[in-house]
């Protein structure tokens, strides 16, 4: 997949598009991009994303909500969708002041030779936040550009939206989150040094140096997994102010993985997280903590295993 980060004309001909911020690129995103991926294979079309560098919420307020999928882990996902290119536009302060109609013709058209979009049922475009049901419908229509709209995914009567996946998360309903997006929530960071105590009881932990922006699940315990060069481990997730050895001032996340004790300080793991088992606790003593840990370890072995 070609990934373009600077626009000029005719840079792309002849494109199916879809369009949209697509933080979290859960179920409902997904469907939006496959519908560009499919018009592309029957129209002969060179498949497109078209997302932003940042949410387009911190350019006009200052303010844009915690981030659930990194860019980067958004490419990579979006090849693996099957998309040809995608164009990471820098939602500036001259973007932000395009019209719909502008944007359109100046990015979508000029430079990127769309012959079909795929958007969401609430996409808006430009600053005059122009509705896809309506204004789309029209300029497709003159322009000779097809146009698909799509309706939202729903589970249980609610509705896939990046809002409510990240209540999930904030809530620790990681379970939920993960049947909204398709895929377990992830956070992928260095792994730094820690007090080293979980190897002191017998389990050592691997303490995970979070990117700021990304959000976090409620504080607790979780069962998961652990991605470390290609492979898969089986975990036990704590994110937390580690109470029964002192409070700290941020949240950290630590993992423990299952049947794994290498020296793996200054590397990059993914940890996904599967299902919360408890809230985080004070205990009186370090013995009390060690007994709780193995009781979650069992936890996450049973349910990694279903």
């Amino acid at each position: 997949m070609q990934v373009f980060r600077k626009l000029q004309k005719n840079m792309l001909t002849n494109s199916s598009l879809a369009l949209g911020v697509f933080d979290g690129a859960h179920l409902g995103h997904q469907k939006v991009i496959k519908d560009a991926v499919e018009k592309a294979r029957n129209m002969n079309l060179t498949s497109g994303v078209v997302t932003f560098s940042c949410h387009p919420k911190f350019i006009i307020s200052g303010i844009s909500p915690e981030v659930i999928t990194p860019l980067e882990d958004k490419l990579q996902f979006f090849q693996e969708l099957g998309v040809n290119a995608t164009i990471v536009l820098e939602f500036n302060e001259k973007l932000a002041k395009m019209t719909a109609s502008e944007y359109l013709k100046e990015i979508l058209q000029d430079c990127l030779g769309v012959k079909s979009i795929s958007v969401g049922y609430n996409h808006k475009l430009g600053s005059d936040k122009r509705g896809a049901a309506d204004f789309l419908t029209d300029y497709c229509s003159e322009n000779n550009i097809n146009l698909s709209i799509i309706s939202p995914v729903k589970i249980d009567g609610h509705t896939v939206s990046s809002s409510v996946i990240r209540g999930f998360i904030t809530s620790g309903d990681v379970a939920s989150a993960r049947e909204f997006l398709g895929r377990p929530f992830k956070i992928k960071g260095e792994v730094i040094h820690g007090e080293q105590l979980g190897r002191k009881i017998g389990f050592p932990t691997a303490n995970l140096q979070a990117p700021e922006e990304i959000i976090l699940p409620l504080t607790g315990v979780y069962s998961g997994k652990v991605r470390h060069r290609g492979n898969d481990y089986t975990a036990v997730i704590n994110v937390g102010r580690k109470p029964t050895v002192g409070t700290f001032e941020n949240e950290l996340i630590e993992a423990h993985l299952l049947n794994f004790n290498e020296d793996i300080y200054g590397e990059y793991i993914e940890v996904s997280f599967l299902d919360r088992i408890r809230d985080e606790k004070k205990f009186d003593s370090l013995e009390e903590l060690k007994k709780q840990i193995e009781l979650d370890c069992n936890f996450a072995g049973y349910t990694n295993s279903q």
